[in-house]
């Protein structure tokens, strides 16, 4: 289910001065440029590209020492472009300016509207557990408005009903999920529990 594609890079690093400082370039330009350490889940924007950084501010800004051996985390961002992410070890930049540019790959049709139903799915999966259950069928139904042919949606939408105790809606959403795939397990399961919950089906 990964939708952003995380690219690990070897990167081309030009050797250009003697300051101590890195060169960030990007094609496109004007791509969001965060850090953060290896491991660790909080990043930090530096700008958009291009972009310079001297060691010693990046250092500052990630609590780096000059004996620190840790990988640091260049990622980089761009609506409607495959995010990439870069390491760079944070004790080896010596003292001269190092360049590199980034080239960005458009992220296609395909990847774009996953990306999008999954937001929503994530987003109706939140809405439902808070019992915002109206904000959840909007998110849901925009799945389906992006194709019509996701199980998962209508077992989702399904299950939003049954939280909402509506059986005869909840029954008829797992329904559609199985008829588009007759081995859908859990809708399967769904539409056994309501028919044990109520005898009339």
């Amino acid at each position: 289910m990964g939708i952003r594609q995380i690219i690990f890079t070897t990167m081309s690093i030009l050797i250009s001065s003697c300051t101590s400082k890195l060169v960030i370039q990007s094609e496109p330009p004007q791509v969001e440029v965060s850090v953060a350490i290896e491991g660790q889940a909080e990043k930090i924007k530096l700008g958009q590209t291009p972009l310079e950084i001297e060691e010693a501010k990046l250092n500052e800004t990630l609590k780096l020492t000059s004996d620190s051996a840790q990988w640091i985390q260049f990622i980089f961002e761009k609506k409607d472009f495959e995010t990439k992410t870069v390491y760079l070890p944070s004790n080896r930049f010596g003292e001269l300016t190092k360049t590199f540019k980034i080239q960005m790959k458009t992220m296609d049709a395909n990847s774009t509207t996953v990306v999008k139903m999954m937001r929503h799915f994530f987003n109706a999966k939140k809405f439902a557990e808070t019992r915002q259950f109206e904000q959840a069928h909007q998110e849901i139904d925009k799945v389906i408005a992006l194709d019509s042919q996701i199980p998962q949606a209508y077992s989702m939408k399904g299950g939003i009903y049954f939280l909402q105790s509506q059986m005869d809606q909840a029954a008829n959403y797992y329904t559609k999920a199985i008829q588009i795939d007759p081995s859908f397990d859990e809708a399967i399961k769904m539409l056994d529990t309501i028919k044990n919950k109520d005898g009339k089906r």
